[in-house]
């Protein structure tokens, strides 16, 4: 087999690395000075001098212009031994930004997401793509995305060999080890290998996630408290699906996700868009409460049965107006959101839960029945030993998120090898 048709690479790094405690304590705290890297990492000043001049080197790090204080704590010399007084100013170390590029795509329904960051994870550009997705065969998806990632470095500027890795995130079932999409609601076709050809047209290891992942990543970046032990988190929108991540990085599971929105809570229940009846999903997802809300009051058609936001903002609008017909909808779809918490609580032990997406906007209609069911359905001091936030958060985590995902696996590529050729300078 070619080398360019390998799978990416999967192997973690050993969490003991010096570089690879020095990389996620910049990753996740920004900016520091050598003195705290030490402090933050538990290294000794001499390792951290040593480890990050290479790294300067390699230009994975550059020192910022601006500095910092650090107060006094009464010593005379800082722990650097370079006899600076504590509360002077010390330069600070950082990911270097224009080391290379990552781009995230979030495949949707009827959707194509395109970001753009740098090496610190920055945003440097961001594009939508409406088109039927699922009218695509598998040749017409990979070149769909292809085109919106070239289309993307084309209108930066920014040439393929920039780029130092590739995330794709979609619905459904992928296989994250080999890179390919299994199913999906928003796609009619089956078993695609996605990887594969967008790396060789890119010659960059190429990340795929099912996208509650880089859902679960945004979150416990921006939350200190979600990387901290085991955190699921369940999004609701378009579908339902629950990614989990293990002290703010996902390492649990073959790919980090679970179909939790396809646990059955009845046989006879409504369609799901898996071809199997009685799902969470078919009670919870936006597509299953526009849908039944259909058979009800007037609304307006919706584009491959997936409403709009602008549909689904005035779906809830109607029920919040006193409808009892479709205050129950919502009811039911507080039951089945609170049988997914049941179930994660009961099979994994979290420490923390949390419940984010679009489909959060309506929690307020479910909140009555899900506490009620939530109660029922969990032992009392499995409940209690588990912290739940609600999160109510857009599609634009999917792409930040995934990010953050790629991100991670460019960082153990090149922490796994003690040498690296230098990449010549280039400017945004």
């Amino acid at each position: 087999m070619d080398d360019d048709l390998k799978p990416a690479r999967t192997s973690t790094l050993a969490r003991g690395s010096n570089r690879g405690r020095l990389i996620e304590a910049l990753r996740r705290h920004g900016p520091m000075p050598r003195v705290e890297l030490a402090r933050n990492t538990g290294l000794s000043f001499p390792a951290i001098s040593a480890i990050t001049s290479k790294m300067m080197a390699e230009d994975l790090l550059s020192e910022t212009d601006a500095t910092m204080s650090w107060p006094d704590d009464g010593g005379d010399d800082d722990a650097d031994g370079n006899g600076r007084r504590r509360g002077r100013p010390a330069i600070q170390l950082t990911l270097n930004p224009e080391f290379g590029r990552i781009v995230a795509v979030s495949l949707r329904m009827n959707m194509i997401e395109t970001l753009l960051a740098d090496f610190s994870g920055s945003e440097l550009a961001q594009s939508r793509l409406a088109l039927a997705t699922r009218a695509l065969d598998a040749t017409a998806l990979c070149n769909s995305v292809i085109a919106q990632i070239d289309s993307m470095l084309e209108v930066t500027g920014t040439s393929r060999d920039r780029l130092l890795g590739i995330g794709i995130a979609l619905q459904g079932i992928v296989n994250a080890d080999t890179g390919r999409h299994l199913w999906s609601p928003a796609l009619s076709v089956t078993d695609v290998d996605l990887a594969t050809p967008i790396r060789r047209t890119f010659e960059v290891d190429v990340v795929i996630a099912n996208d509650a992942v880089p859902v679960a990543l945004a979150l416990a970046a921006a939350e200190p408290a979600l990387a901290e032990g085991l955190a699921a988190t369940i999004t609701v929108g378009h579908g339902v699906g629950m990614g989990v991540v293990v002290d703010g990085e996902a390492r649990w599971g073959v790919g980090a996700s679970s179909e939790i929105g396809h646990v059955k809570l009845a046989p006879n229940g409504p369609q799901c868009r898996c071809g199997q009846r009685g799902c969470i999903e078919a009670y919870l997802a936006d597509y299953a409460l526009y849908r039944d809300a259909r058979t009800i009051i007037d609304l307006p058609p919706a584009t491959s049965q997936q409403p709009s936001e602008v549909q689904m903002a005035l779906l809830r609008d109607r029920a919040r107006n006193g409808d009892p017909r479709l205050e129950q909808l919502f009811r039911q779809a507080g039951n089945a959101l609170a049988e997914a918490v049941a179930v994660t609580i009961s099979v994994l032990r979290p420490h923390h839960v949390v419940l984010a997406g679009p489909g959060l906007q309506a929690f307020d209609m479910m909140l009555n029945a899900y506490e009620e069911r939530l109660e029922q359905a969990v032992l009392p001091w499995l409940l209690k030993s588990t912290l739940i936030y609600v999160r109510p958060s857009k599609s634009a985590a999917i792409v930040d998120g995934m990010v953050r995902r790629t991100l991670g696996v460019v960082d153990r590529n090149f922490m796994e090898t003690a040498e690296r050729t230098p990449r010549p300078a280039v400017l945004a």
